[in-house]
């Protein structure tokens, strides 16, 4: 793939010629068979469920047709009418959920009517099914009906109709899956013009009443995807994901068999198949069960008499790890968004040496994800958009449609903390505890230290509550957040009050070199004109009262910010592939410059936060002394942590690169993440007290270090502490030296 970020391309490249969008690289090796053909009563097939030894093969109209599942006989073992049948029910979609009715022999039937402009299209239809012996029957127990109106108002991205029922049985929700235009290309001509739109509300109890109403005050969440598949289908969710199918099969290649899996959790597409030649047939519905997919397929009767099929396809599949930045972008490509990126952090503890149990916790733990920093990013996109409605293009137009109702949910809320950011704190305090407990046994010593931003306290606080919910009796010594604190935690902060004005100057990077040769690097990389020209007609009168680069800019921000909000809207797509790719090359180097081992900052850039590290070390050293056991932990800021990994010399953090391409290849600011934790986990061995382990784990995951290790990751506190504090006293002696340094020399 070579420096090439991998963008997919969309096979309707007549509706898409300019704009890309950041896609996962399609499921490869997939296995995909025919599980059995069946031979039913001839109408459409669509909706999909199992359950036990029972397929339900749905039809249009309403007719379902039941096949054994072990032995997957073509022949139905039984069929039956739902009571909700009707012509102008297409059963598009059926999922069972948790509860049974009384006299049920499965759980509650969940369907989909799925026809556009059917006096029931917003109805989801409730029904119980009853066996007895070769015999099925249904009845209504409830009717749930979506209520669209509102949902703007209140932040919420509206839909057009067409809403499909899905339930996660694992997590007992009820989610709705739709587009906010319908997706045929007689209404969506572009994928720019459209997005998927997943609305989590309560799985309603048949206690509520035999009609329930859920409208825009009864959203629980929301998950908007990037649109890149036209022609709706069917799915099922699974453990927070959506499996979906699109396409209409062989019949039109501009509409190909398609499956994708969305996950409402990271708000991501997490997998893409590409199914055209495989499953020939027009893909109706998924159904997740032992570790396949069933897929539900219809037939033309006008265009081929063959037998509609039920396919057997494989889930997402673990691959090699990624050799390169560029393949780890193609695994996941919301690394493009760098330290707004939001992952997954947990990882599970590595074994201790034998006879060694954990007893003391410090280290560094970066706020989880917030909203951007500055108060000038949100305004001024809305600004730029709205100053000129008539010189925006259609494409413009449509991202200040997508970004309109989203307003309210970004207004004032510069720098602070989101929900997910929230959760991640509460989830790391959790797992100390789970993986730790002996850490947290009776008189643990619980001391937090954060800086003065309400973002990061708010973490420090969350962690700590995650603490307390596993371990409801444990109190505190400390729980603090200063900006006297800012020398040790955040010693390049703009408040700080000793930063040297030399270090102002390298950070700003205003006339430092380093930013010279980042912005030739945009120069080289970055056509602005042609992204404004996307946006607007006449980019002259913009770019007289705005500067362009500044203009992408922010754009990039608030592109790269969207993971870390509940609510959010695909944005990516205002960039091209390549300057998807130069944006996060220079962004992660203008990082590397201000806190790694650019040399053209003669060390400045990394030895300040040796300064960090010393505070661990000897704030570590002072409570082993004293006898503690517990958790004493500092809460700060993403460059921090970058530059406590360049002091470690872990990896390669520490090698210098001189261009942005080089730093690209030697550290990736994605590996800081929001919620980022370096922790340092101290072991003792009743039978060798006077030895003591430690390891360092960056989000969990077990750190190399430069040093030789008593057993894997597990080295000796006394060498560490050594080898380290030796370490901060050259880089405090480089700082001294290099500070009367002429800045030209920079």
């Amino acid at each position: 793939m070579g420096k090439r970020l991998f963008l997919a391309a969309i096979s309707f490249l007549a509706l898409s010629p300019l704009y890309a969008q950041l896609y996962v690289e399609p499921e490869s090796d997939v296995d995909c068979s025919v599980f059995m053909e069946k031979q039913g009563r001839g109408r459409a097939q669509q909706g999909l469920e199992i359950w036990d030894d029972f397929i339900f093969s749905c039809e249009d109209g309403g007719h379902v047709n039941v096949y054994d599942f072990r032995s997957a006989s073509p022949l139905p073992v039984a069929g039956f009418d739902l009571a909700s049948s009707r012509p102008d029910n297409h059963v598009n979609n059926v999922c069972f959920g948790t509860e049974t009715a009384e006299g049920g022999s499965f759980p509650l039937l969940y369907i989909t009517n799925g026809k556009v402009g059917s006096d029931i299209e917003w109805t989801c239809f409730v029904e119980s099914i009853t066996r007895k012996g070769r015999r099925f029957s249904s009845r209504i127990v409830q009717a749930i009906v979506l209520d669209g109106a509102g949902w703007e108002d209140r932040g919420f991205v509206g839909i057009f109709g067409a809403p499909s029922w899905l339930v996660d049985r694992e997590r007992g929700q009820l989610w709705v899956f739709s587009a906010r235009k319908r997706t045929v290309k007689a209404v969506t001509a572009h994928s720019w013009e459209n997005q998927y739109v997943a609305t989590r509300f309560r799985l309603p109890c048949l206690s509520e009443g035999a009609e329930v109403h859920l409208g825009a005050a009864d959203i629980l969440d929301q998950a908007v995807f990037p649109f890149e598949s036209w022609f709706t289908q069917a799915g099922c969710m699974h453990d927070g994901r959506i499996y979906f199918c699109f396409g209409i099969g062989r019949h039109d290649p501009d509409r190909p068999s398609r499956i994708r899996i969305f996950d409402t959790d990271t708000r991501t597409i997490a997998a893409r198949y590409e199914m055209q030649e495989m499953i020939l047939q027009e893909p109706e519905d998924i159904v997740v069960r032992d570790g396949w997919m069933y897929v539900n397929a219809n037939t033309n009767a006008a265009k081929g008499g063959e037998t509609p099929c039920i396919y057997r396809v494989s889930l997402p599949k673990s691959r090699p790890l990624p050799q390169s930045p560029d393949e780890e972008l193609a695994r996941d490509p919301e690394r493009a968004g760098g330290v707004y990126y939001v992952t997954d952090l947990s990882s599970p503890a590595s074994a201790a040496p034998e006879g060694y149990v954990p007893f003391y916790i410090n280290g560094y733990f970066r706020h989880g994800a917030r909203h951007i920093d500055d108060k000038k990013t949100y305004p001024f996109v809305y600004e730029v958009l709205e100053s000129s409605p008539d010189n925006l293009t259609d494409f413009g137009k449509a991202i200040l449609a997508r970004l309109e109702p989203f307003k309210k949910n970004i207004e004032y809320c510069e720098g602070d903390l989101t929900g997910i950011g929230y959760r991640q704190g509460a989830a790391i305090g959790r797992r100390m505890v789970e993986n730790y407990p002996e850490v947290f046994s009776k008189g643990a010593f619980v001391k937090m230290n954060a800086t003065n931003v309400l973002r990061v306290s708010a973490t420090m606080q969350s962690l700590y509550a995650g603490i307390v919910s596993l371990r409801p009796d444990i109190g505190w010594d400390e729980i603090s957040n200063s900006r006297s604190f800012l020398p040790t935690l955040n010693p390049y902060g703009g408040e700080c009050p000793d930063v040297p004005q030399i270090d102002r100057y390298i950070i700003s990077g205003k006339d430092a070199s380093w930013r010279r040769t980042y912005d030739a690097y945009m120069k080289d990389n970055i056509d602005t004109d042609a992204f404004l020209s996307r946006l607007f007609k006449d980019i002259e009168s913009v770019k007289a009262s705005y500067d362009g680069v500044e203009v992408e800019w922010r754009f990039w921000l608030m592109a790269s910010l969207m993971q870390c909000l509940d609510r959010q809207v695909p944005l990516w797509d205002i960039f091209t592939e390549e300057e998807i790719r130069a944006w996060t090359v220079a962004e992660n180097y203008r990082y590397f410059a201000q806190k790694g081992p650019e040399p053209k900052n003669h060390g400045r850039s990394w030895a300040r936060g040796s300064r960090t590290l010393r505070h661990l070390l000897e704030e570590s050293r002072a409570d082993i002394e004293a006898g503690r056991h517990g958790v004493d932990l500092n809460f700060g800021h993403d460059g921090v942590l970058m530059s406590l990994m360049t002091n470690l010399g872990a990896g390669t953090w520490a090698e210098e690169a001189s261009d942005p391409e080089s730093a690209f290849e030697k550290w990736q600011y994605w590996d800081i993440p929001m919620g980022t934790n370096l922790q340092m986990v101290f072991y003792r061995n009743a039978a060798q007290p006077e030895t003591v382990l430690v390891k360092l784990m960056l989000n969990e995951k077990d750190l190399a270090l430069p040093l030789e290790p008593v057993e894997g990751a597990y080295y000796d506190w006394k060498k560490v502490y050594q080898h380290y504090i030796g370490h901060c006293d050259r880089a405090e002696q480089l700082l001294e030296e290099t500070e009367t340094l002429d800045y030209e020399q920079f």
